[in-house]
Parts: structure tokens; C-alpha cells; sequence
């Protein structure tokens, strides 16, 4: 746990607020939504699930998430545009909350994009995300829907150190910046998904988190759950895994980490419980240690004892 030299941004995106120095935001959690495999969908392709049984699981994270002060944040996913068009739709009847528009190919993102401007929620949208290989016709839909909020994947083919993900972000003789990228969209609120590729380089990823606040400032954080769900082990453990999962999360929360995808929303109930101890610690000992306080009595500290 530390205190960053660089002046840390902190933006609001729609009702939630991310960034700063650790301990005086608590930690954002997106919590994926039709992911492929997810009982719920039965047609992946015209979008087509059970909606009492999404609603509970929705209902589950944003009833806890208030209980707890640790913000949440719906991460929509599909593979197809029709299906991401009925998802988007869905979902903006059911949160008040930011909503993180994802996808499988350009066409489907794209197809978010669109579907929220016609909303009228290009402010509350989180484009996720920007990388490397991110088309000209993407950039130029986030920017035509008016999303300003987006999450540059700092992934780094060339180099996968920590210092690779930095490398990203400014380009180099083999891939584009992705910070040009980004102004190219008209994003102005970053957010830096530092990569997690195997359970571990969950390591790597936490000190990547570290270099991108302590060089530019932004909000950074990534998705171990993008690993451990892939751990080949990880049905041998049963029960355990939720443990596992959660420990694994909490890494990057004690290295700066300002938001994290922790996968399923299946697993709400152990994250944002896991989150909200360790958002109030982290804010404990930087009260105590650095003088930061966190900025509303809507934090974990505050709520959870």
C-alpha cells in the first residue's frame, strides 16, 4: 500500500466515481453479463435468456453494492449485434448505474454503441475496450455515439513485462498509442486494464497497475478472473474456488488497483464482500499513514462494521 508521487485522476462516470489515491474511492467491480456459457442465455445469437432469473442475479450485486459502498458495474457481453441490442435494452430498464458495453467483434460492440446513444446513455457508458488492433470504424463509432469513458487494454505482445503495459499506452515502432487511439475516439475518462493472461502474471499485472498511476495517473486495474475461470485445476477445488478467486482479486486492491472485472456476476456475493474488507482496510492505514481520508461516508469503512 502506498501513496502515489503523481496526481491521480479521479472522474465520474455517470453516479459512480473512480480513481485517486487508495483509500478515498472504494473499488469499482464490473460483473459480467451473457457471457457465453451462462445457463440463462438460451439463444446467443437473437439474445434470448431468462429474465427473472438475470434479474436476481442482478438484484443480488446492486443490493449488496449498496449495502457495502462498493460500486458495481454491469459489464454486458454478447456475440452477436441483435443480441447485444436486446441486452443493452434490458439493462438500462434495470440499473442506474454506469453500464460497460462489451463484445466479441467490432459489429457487436459497435451495435452497443448505437443501441445506448438511442437510449440517451452515451454518458453512463464505459467502452471496453480499446487495444491495439481497435479498427479506425470502431474508434470513429465511440466517437460519433458520444461515449467518453473507455477501458485501454494495455496489452503488449511484443513485451510482457510491467513495462510493456506502459509501453502500450504510449506506442512504439510496433504498435499504435493507445493514448493517441483514445483521443482519436474522443475518449476523456481512461481507465487501464493492465492484462492478466495466466493465473501468474496476476503479478505482473499488479505491478503494471502500480507503473500506470505512478507514470500518468489514470484509474488501472484488470480482470484476474480472466485466468483463474481458465485454471485448469479449478473444478478439483469446488467450493474452494470461490476462496481462491477472491484471493487472487484482492492482490490488486492492496497495489493501487481501482476497479476490477471479476467475471460471472454469479460470483457477486464473494467479491464485493472480499472488496469492501479490503476497501476498508487500505483506507484505515492511509488515514492513518498518509493523512488520505476517504472523500464520502459512502465507503466501505464506514459501512461494513
Amino acid at each position: 500500500m502506498q501513496k502515489f508521487s503523481a496526481e491521480q485522476k479521479m472522474y465520474e462516470i455517470g453516479n459512480i466515481k473512480i480513481g485517486g489515491q487508495p483509500g478515498q474511492l472504494p473499488t469499482v467491480l464490473f460483473g459480467n453479463l451473457f457471457y457465453k456459457g451462462m445457463p440463462e442465455v438460451t439463444d446467443h445469437k437473437e439474445g434470448r435468456f431468462d429474465e427473472k432469473k438475470v434479474e436476481y442475479w442482478i438484484k443480488i450485486a446492486e443490493e449488496l453494492s449498496k449495502e457495502t459502498a462498493v460500486p458495481h458495474i454491469l459489464d454486458v457481453t454478447a456475440l452477436y449485434p441483435k443480441a447485444m441490442e436486446r441486452y443493452v435494452g434490458f439493462i438500462a430498464e434495470r440499473t442506474e448505474n454506469p453500464i460497460s458495453i462489451n463484445g466479441a467483434n467490432a459489429e457487436t460492440r459497435i451495435a452497443g454503441l448505437r443501441t445506448a446513444k438511442e437510449l440517451g446513455l452515451s454518458n453512463k457508458v464505459i467502452f471496453n475496450g480499446i487495444a491495439p488492433e481497435t479498427s479506425e470504424k470502431e474508434l470513429e463509432a465511440v466517437r460519433e455515439c458520444g461515449v467518453k469513458a473507455a477501458i485501454l487494454i494495455a496489452s503488449n505482445e511484443y513485451d510482457f513485462s510491467p513495462e510493456g503495459r506502459i509501453s502500450a499506452l504510449k506506442g512504439s515502432e510496433y504498435q499504435p498509442s493507445l493514448l493517441e487511439m483514445a483521443e482519436k475516439a474522443g475518449i476523456e475518462k481512461i481507465l487501464v486494464d493492465t492484462v492478466v493472461f495466466d493465473v501468474p502474471s496476476i503479478a505482473y499485472a499488479a505491478e503494471a497497475v502500480k507503473l500506470v498511476k505512478e507514470t500518468f495517473g489514470f484509474p488501472a486495474g484488470c480482470s484476474p478472473a480472466n485466468a483463474t475461470f481458465d485454471w485448469r485445476r479449478r473444478k478439483e477445488f469446488k467450493e474452494g474456488f470461490a476462496a481462491a478467486n477472491a484471493s487472487a482479486h484482492s492482490l490488486l486492491q492492496f497495489w493501487g488497483a481501482d476497479f476490477q472485472l471479476y467475471g460471472p456476476i454469479k460470483q457477486a456475493r464473494s467479491m464485493i464482500l472480499a472488496t469492501a474488507i479490503n476497501d476498508a482496510i487500505i483506507a484505515y492505514y492511509s488515514m492513518r499513514k498518509y493523512g488520505i481520508r476517504p472523500l464520502s461516508d459512502e465507503h466501505p469503512l464506514f459501512k461494513i462494521f
